[in-house]
């Protein structure tokens, strides 16, 4: 009986150990782990899904190969395919786009780096989308490449914007190219300035033969007209005027000067005032300039003797009135009529008589270099001398050779000689009114004295 008790127990121990209650916990414990960390990947996976779906980008990612691994659904919303054309998502590029993107992503893979490429994507429906494509290279824990991540951002608006700006800009310096009128922006931060073709023109450059920086700017503007033209930009940039708006000189690329306007003001600031950008224009006044400059002679002068007019000639004594004044002295007033004109001009017709007043005038300019010669009027001049020095005789002597300063010399049919008459200030008057009625005076009587001759101022006692 023992033997086989014995012989029971010895086959009972030869049997497999029966998992004990520990052991079977571990393992329970560790499938529920394992259960729970698959849900948590499958929550996360499921919440990055729904949170990239609902960003307005599309997030990618890559393997080392370059084969996408995972892209957000919006992706699919955007180019209009299926999931499983995921492995083909170079097709939605646009025919006209695909080599070049393929090379520029290809490139900036193989160095593993970042890049942005923008190009068009086809959708299924025909239609055409702009995106940014960005991505960057992504490492693993040790350190190895492990392919790449990024994103893709429809742009499609801010192209079309582009576009419409880019037309509307092309309309603008179509229309601006006709009126010599062009346009500049300056980013007023890092210093650029587009300056557009038209704006060029007016100083005869090409685009390309001026550096568009604010730096440079002072080179081209005159130096008569710098300090103004800084003082002026400088007040619009703190906002102590409006706007700038002046005319100033600009270098042309031939080395001459054309007059512009410029008109600009600053159109963003940041948070705390400072001036961050200005856009204006620049119209050419050269012209207008001419035309103003000519009006302006036109307003002071003679125009067939081309010597001052009357009016002019009263601002002219006035001003030699106060140097008289300023520095003592005195100065000396000529009236001049030429003798007999009228029977000049009606026997020998007024072209003859045009020709002898002009001929007057060059003579009389010739004969006083130092003075002012005007014609007031007819066959009346003026001449204004400044410094008459103490000695009357001296300016007599000179009036004397005014007197034959008008003649023909036989140039022409007729002669004449002149009738002068002279005053002096302050001697003969207090003020401009009484000092032309002196000279008058005087020459009223070398007219009575026979005309051919001068006479001088003399009060009456």
């Amino acid at each position: 009986m023992a033997t086989r008790l014995s012989g029971k127990v010895s086959e009972i121990k030869a049997f497999p150990a029966k998992p004990s209650e520990s052991r079977e916990d571990e393992l329970a414990t560790l499938r529920a782990e394992l259960a729970r960390e698959k849900a948590l990947r499958k929550r996360y996976e499921t919440q990055f899904r729904q949170l990239s779906a609902s960003l307005p980008i599309v997030i990618w990612m890559a393997d080392e190969r370059r084969n996408v691994t995972f892209i957000s659904d919006n992706w699919y919303d955007l180019t209009g395919t299926r999931q499983h054309d995921l492995g083909n998502w170079i097709a939605t590029v646009h025919p006209d786009d695909r080599r070049r993107v393929a090379e520029q992503l290809i490139a900036a893979t193989d160095r593993r780096e970042r890049y942005a490429v923008e190009y068009r994507t086809q959708r299924a429906d025909g239609s055409i989308a702009w995106v940014l494509n960005v991505g960057a290279p992504r490492f693993n824990e040790t350190g190895d490449y492990d392919g790449y991540v990024g994103a893709v951002i429809d742009v499609s608006e801010r192209q079309a914007a582009t576009e419409t700006l880019q037309g509307l800009e092309t309309r603008l310096s179509l229309a601006l190219d006709g009126t010599r009128v062009g346009v500049w922006d300056w980013d007023i931060v890092s210093g650029d300035v587009w300056l557009s073709d038209s704006a060029l023109a007016i100083q005869g450059y090409a685009s390309e033969e001026v550096k568009g920086h604010a730096a440079g700017f002072a080179d081209y503007i005159h130096p008569d007209d710098l300090a103004e033209h800084s003082r002026s930009i400088t007040a619009c940039l703190k906002g102590e005027q409006p706007m700038v708006n002046l005319e100033h000189r600009l270098r042309c690329k031939d080395g001459g000067w054309v007059w512009v306007a410029e008109r600009g003001r600053v159109v963003e600031r940041d948070a705390n005032g400072k001036a961050l950008r200005m856009i204006g224009t620049r119209t050419d006044m050269t012209e207008q300039r001419e035309r103003d400059d000519r009006l302006r002679w036109l307003a002071a002068h003679d125009v067939l003797t081309e010597l001052p007019n009357r009016g002019r000639f009263q601002e002219l004594l006035l001003a030699a009135m106060r140097e008289t004044d300023a520095r003592g002295g005195r100065m000396a007033l000529m009236l001049f009529d030429l003798d007999h004109f009228k029977a000049v001009n009606d026997g020998f017709g007024h072209d003859v008589g045009d020709a002898l007043l002009r001929r007057a005038a060059r003579r009389l300019r010739d004969a006083f270099p130092g003075g002012s010669v005007a014609r007031l009027g007819g066959d009346e001049f003026a001449i204004i001398l400044p410094d008459a020095g103490r000695h009357g005789e001296d300016v007599m002597a000179l009036a004397a050779q005014a007197v034959h300063a008008g003649t023909t010399g036989g140039e022409d049919p007729g002669e004449s000689t002149a009738s002068v008459g002279v005053a002096f200030y302050p001697d003969h008057a207090a003020n401009a009114a009484d000092f032309v009625k002196a000279a008058d005076v005087a020459l009223y009587a070398a007219k009575q004295a026979g005309r051919a001759c001068a006479r001088l101022y003399e009060p009456r006692r």
